[in-house]
């Protein structure tokens, strides 16, 4: 996410062409959890000025592709975002609703992340067995900036997790689903390659991406529901379906763009027209599930973007017609 503060999560990553009949190849990963959980507790009484300089020498010096410029900026940045983190309750602001992150939960996933993924990586690739990764996965503290975050630098591919983001947004019900549609964004990549929209990305693309990683993750954990799946905001899904065919109208003067108007559909700070953040995500899930719904899931990773376009359009003019086709049930 595939979600971000400021920046759509999940960008895509590129690859240059599509890959068939390849031997499965799982991504590996590495976990910064058991240096940063030993730095906090060394510094668990030392005031948030302190401890934002000693977590810079400590933690984000020692790991430079997480904490890189490309994805926090300068130094001062950086420093800056460790201090509003390390202050109290640093997530009141950034997640209205959400109660603020505690040491003793970021702590409990922790422990248990890096297992977990690689159980759930291996339960994907049952479903995708063509699935190569050339991607290093790694899990850190993001200081509040997301919980999955695709990123190319310096010739490598990375998916940063951040933990803290995790533990504050997700439920241990909900990270199987988590992990299986970060995944699934670098499969999609993987197998659309250069067929997707090059450059800015169109509004369009990204609520297909959003909206099948997010259908693909229900699907693959059937036990979870749409809002279950969509995380943020918790209301989403109530929300939104009440004021559907509103959303569509709206959705459609954007979906050709590819600049803030287009994004702010899938940011967790923006609102349009008074409607929830990310309503994007969820504009797309609907979308993905029109067209999913009895179809192998490794085929719908294979339809051709003028075909999403196509239906897309059409998706959203029928929702959003009063007299039109009826959304498919969540």
């Amino acid at each position: 996410m595939r979600f971000a503060i400021g920046v759509i999560a999940a960008l895509g990553i590129a690859i240059a062409a599509p890959a068939w009949g390849n031997q499965p190849k799982p991504c590996s990963y590495q976990d910064l959890m058991p240096e940063y959980e030993a730095f906090a507790t060394a510094t668990v009484n030392v005031p948030p000025a302190e401890r934002a300089t000693a977590f810079m020498t400590r933690i984000a010096a020692r790991f430079p592709d997480y904490y890189s410029t490309e994805v926090y900026g300068d130094e001062a940045k950086l420093k800056g975002r460790a201090l509003r983190f390390f202050a109290q309750s640093p997530s009141t602001a950034i997640f209205p609703g959400v109660q603020p992150l505690t040491p003793e939960r970021l702590a409990a996933l922790a422990h248990l992340v890096g297992p977990q993924f690689a159980a759930e990586q291996r339960r994907f690739m049952q479903t995708f067995a063509d699935f190569t990764c050339d991607t290093t996965v790694e899990f850190g503290v993001s200081l509040m900036k997301f919980d999955g975050h695709p990123v190319e630098f310096g010739g490598k591919r990375h998916l940063l997790f951040g933990v803290d983001t995790i533990a504050l947004i997700h439920t241990p019900a909900d990270v199987p689903g988590f992990f299986d549609h970060e995944l699934f964004h670098l499969y999609h990549s993987q197998v659309i390659g250069s067929q997707a929209p090059q450059g800015e990305t169109p509004a369009w693309w990204t609520m297909w991406r959003e909206g099948l990683a997010t259908y693909v993750s229900q699907r693959m954990n059937p036990g979870l529901d749409a809002q279950q799946v969509l995380w943020y905001p918790q209301d989403l899904v109530t929300r939104m379906d009440k004021d559907l065919a509103h959303a569509a109208q709206l959705m459609l003067q954007d979906i050709e763009k590819n600049d803030s108007d287009g994004n702010r559909w899938f940011l967790a700070n923006q609102s349009v027209h008074g409607l929830p953040f990310r309503v994007g995500y969820y504009l797309g899930y609907l979308f993905a599930k029109s067209e999913g719904d009895g179809k192998p899931l490794a085929q719908l990773a294979r339809m051709a973007p003028e075909h999403v376009h196509a239906d897309a359009v059409r998706f959203l003019t029928e929702l959003a017609h009063p007299g039109g086709t009826l959304a498919p049930q969540p």
